[in-house]
């Protein structure tokens, strides 16, 4: 995978500074990537903690757990639990990322984050592993804002689309890492791997610099012209990079906020756009399908092994989004959002007549074993979908479109808006499968997904190709519609 990426890196892309003089070659940017994947280690863990819910749940009620008489009621908290702890640290973390920056940021999330794990892994009761949920949102939470604020603010416009669609990349590798692992450990142990994981990713953080950004917007110049020939090599055009990002922050200079500033196009338009890119993001199902993957194959019916079937769906989220991230820089963000919303209300409908085929409750239920394979590949469809565009997009334009006065501000509420969803998406599945059942809640989902088209078709801008000075100023243009 990194060899195709590479290869094509150097055949297609070109970075130059303001004359065109000196070309920086991939191998500059060697650093740039170590940071971006620093980063992402967090959102690996991030992952981790969304699906821990899945092989864990399904664990704790096999004989000699702990808690094999869990209800079906605190199944539904610890999958949900880290949403309402996401939405405190969401908030939080918009203010500590503009006043510390974004990598103090993360080193301070580490500690809380190997907390959480250690206390669901030894905890005597199920009260403590709410706890551990509890702290482990709360740590996502912060990392939700502070690594996409970190990635957009380090990579070089022509492959931004790439380093933050890692977003979503890393997301789904946490998936994967927790459902596979957890065909072969007991939940315990699969908390230990979360906190062996965190301890990784902050011994790479602590060696890298911060954002060059925050360092200019603070004053630190000697700091950020560091952090530059860090991230982009000692024969880069550090004063450019100073340059535009100082005129970056130009309409910036003011440290105090306006009321009238609601009113700014600049900012209004951008949290418009957040709040249904994250809406949409989960209304369309994909906490719940995450959350409760292995519930889902045994219950309707699939033929294939329900632990291989889930780890055969996260390992598809991981692989769509690499090809997500090449063609995000290339077809565009706002056309691969349409097909993305498209597929994924094909998928669900498809998905939604099966299980409504094979409800033994249905009177005219239909044998469907042969068709055993149809959930497996369906909602390996519908994965494939959503990583290509309505999982990374959010967190790749949010960042973009967001002024870096009010980008952690924006990216906080973006946050929030996903993680409200995502608790209102994953708590009320149980509930919503009893009242119209499993084909009535995938035609629900199929439903929201196609709205997520038709909103990209009409309402969401193209971000391809533009600086972020260039993205910004297109909102105070008379022209620009949302």
């Amino acid at each position: 995978m990194s060899g195709f990426i590479r290869e094509n890196f150097k055949k297609d892309i070109t970075y130059r500074n303001m004359d065109e003089a000196s070309p920086v070659s991939f191998e500059n940017l060697r650093n740039t990537h170590i940071a971006a994947g620093s980063a992402f280690l967090y959102i690996i863990v991030m992952g981790m903690v969304n699906s821990y819910s899945a092989p864990a749940t399904v664990d704790m009620q096999m004989p000699g757990s702990r808690f094999r008489d869990i209800t079906s009621d605190e199944i539904t908290w610890i999958a949900s639990l880290p949403q309402i702890t996401g939405i405190i640290g969401n908030c939080l973390a918009g203010y500590i990322t503009h006043k510390l920056g974004r990598q103090t940021t993360l080193m301070f999330a580490s500690t809380s984050y190997v907390i959480s794990w250690l206390t669901i892994a030894y905890a005597p009761s199920i009260p403590v592993i709410y706890a551990g949920r509890l702290i482990s949102g709360l740590c996502a939470g912060v990392c939700c804002v502070a690594v996409p604020a970190y990635v957009v603010e380090i990579a070089p416009t022509e492959i931004r689309g790439l380093l933050t669609s890692g977003f979503q990349f890393a997301f789904g590798t946490g998936v994967f890492l927790i459902i596979s692992l957890g065909a072969v450990l007991r939940w315990s142990w699969l908390a230990i791997s979360g906190a062996v994981i965190t301890t990784c990713a902050v011994c790479l953080m602590v060696m890298m610099p911060e954002s060059p950004a925050w360092l200019v917007r603070e004053s630190r110049t000697e700091e950020a012209i560091r952090s530059i020939r860090f991230l982009k090599g000692r024969h880069s055009d550090v004063m450019k990079e100073i340059k535009d990002i100082r005129d970056n922050l130009v309409q910036s200079e003011s440290n105090n906020f306006s009321w009238k500033e609601f009113l700014d196009p600049t900012f209004y338009k951008p949290v418009i756009i957040t709040a249904f890119l994250m809406l949409f993001q989960q209304v369309s199902g994909v906490n719940a399908v995450m959350s409760y993957t292995v519930e889902i194959f045994n219950t309707i019916g699939s033929s294939v092994n329900p632990q291989i079937a889930s780890s055969v769906v996260a390992a598809v989220q991981v692989v769509a989004t690499v090809f997500g991230g090449i063609l995000m820089d290339k077809t565009g963000r706002k056309k691969l959002y349409m097909i993305s919303g498209s597929c994924m209300s094909v998928s669900f409908f498809i998905l939604g007549l099966y299980s409504y085929l094979t409800t033994k409750t249905n009177k005219t239920a239909v044998d469907f074993h042969l068709y055993g394979w149809i959930p497996l590949v369906t909602l390996m469809m519908y994965m494939f979908a959503f990583s290509l565009g309505v999982g990374p997009i959010p967190f790749v334009m949010t960042p973009e479109i967001a002024p870096i006065r009010f980008r952690s501000m924006i990216i906080a509420f973006g946050s929030l808006m996903a993680s409200l969803s995502a608790f209102a998406v994953t708590k009320s599945f149980e509930k919503l499968r009893e009242l119209i059942g499993f084909h009535g809640l995938f035609w629900l989902y199929g439903s929201f997904s196609l709205l997520s088209a038709f909103y990209g078709r009409f309402f969401l801008p193209e971000t391809k190709g533009l600086t972020l000075h260039e993205i910004h100023r297109s909102f105070s243009s008379p022209d620009d519609q949302l």
